[in-house]
C-alpha cells in the first residue's frame, strides 16, 4: 500500500476533534513552503558583522588597551 493509502485509512479511525487536529496540521503545512525555512537561516558571522558595524573605532585596540590595564 502506498503511504497515501495507509494515511487514509488511519483517519478513517480517528475521532473527529483529532481529525480536526490533523485537518489544522494540513493546513498549516500548506501554507509554510518548505524552502522558506532555509532563507531564513543567518549564518552566526553576519550576525556578528551586523551587531560589530554600529561599534564605532576599533575592536583591536579596544581589546589591546583592556589587557594592559591587566598587566
Amino acid at each position: 500500500m502506498k503511504i497515501k493509502d495507509h494515511a487514509i485509512k488511519e483517519l478513517k479511525e480517528l475521532r473527529p476533534t483529532e481529525l480536526i487536529k490533523v485537518y489544522d496540521l494540513i493546513l498549516s503545512l500548506k501554507k509554510k513552503p518548505v524552502n522558506s525555512r532555509k532563507e531564513e537561516i543567518v549564518p552566526a558571522y553576519l550576525k556578528v558583522r551586523g551587531a560589530l558595524k554600529q561599534c564605532k573605532g576599533s575592536l583591536s585596540e579596544d581589546i589591546i588597551s583592556v589587557r594592559q590595564d591587566r598587566i
